[in-house]
């Protein structure tokens, strides 16, 4: 079992169903899904210098499950999972780096370079995954959805300092199937906690700072609490 990345340049940020039809055009043999781009070849050189090809692609030196696929404006990753939470940051940031669009399959995200990020751009980190600058409305709604007994947490941060969270189960202290959502204006004394039920209430409370970070989101009940 690999687990998957794509890199490529764009010129506009896409969204993430956009870049998954490109992604599947591109594992289909399409190179004609993006454009030639110098700075794909910077990035590749960049990511086998720090993390070569070993020969055979299956050698328990090399992160990669495969030999990366290699086009004129792309480069198709599989790398081993046990090695993804080592490598595949780094091949995020490279990307970045470079000015290129990283496009992680497994979780449909976008992990977009700096010059196409929005000015005060969130960051989401969930218990399971890796951490998403800028995320996109869809991206943030489905990691939320997809808090389990083993995905547990969700964290969406600010600049600011101000974060909206989320812990579900006995690890966050509520029963199961219940989330406690924290959220901090800024410092210490302005920290507030809700417990609810209900997903989608949860979801809408992400969704309410995704759009506004500097508002306490409505429509529950804060308790201010003492760290």
């Amino acid at each position: 079992m690999s687990f998957d990345l794509g890199v490529w340049f764009q010129e506009v940020r896409p969204s993430g169903a956009a870049a998954l039809e490109t992604h599947q055009r591109l594992c289909a043999g399409e190179p004609a899904a993006v454009r030639h781009n110098a700075a794909v070849t910077g990035f590749h050189a960049a990511l086998v210098a720090e993390f070569p090809e070993a020969e055979p692609a299956t050698d328990e030196s090399s992160p990669w499950s495969a030999g990366l696929d290699v086009g004129d404006g792309y480069v198709l990753i599989a790398m081993q999972w046990s090695r993804a939470a080592e490598v595949a940051p780094r091949v995020v940031e490279l990307a970045g780096q470079s000015g290129l669009i990283c496009f992680d399959p497994q979780d449909g995200v976008v992990h977009a370079p700096p010059a196409l990020r929005s000015m005060d751009a969130l960051e989401l980190q969930s218990c399971v995954g890796l951490l998403v600058r800028d995320p996109d409305l869809e991206s943030v709604e489905r990691a939320v959805r997809r808090l389990s007994a083993e995905n547990w947490f969700v964290i969406l941060e600010a600049s600011s300092g101000r974060y909206i969270q989320v812990g579900t189960g006995a690890r966050a202290g509520v029963a199961p199937g219940d989330f406690a959502v924290e959220f901090r204006d800024g410092s210490h004394e302005r920290h507030y906690r809700c417990v609810l039920s209900d997903r989608e209430q949860v979801v809408s409370v992400f969704v309410n700072f995704t759009r506004d970070p500097s508002v306490r989101p409505g429509r529950v009940v804060w308790e201010k609490t003492t760290l």
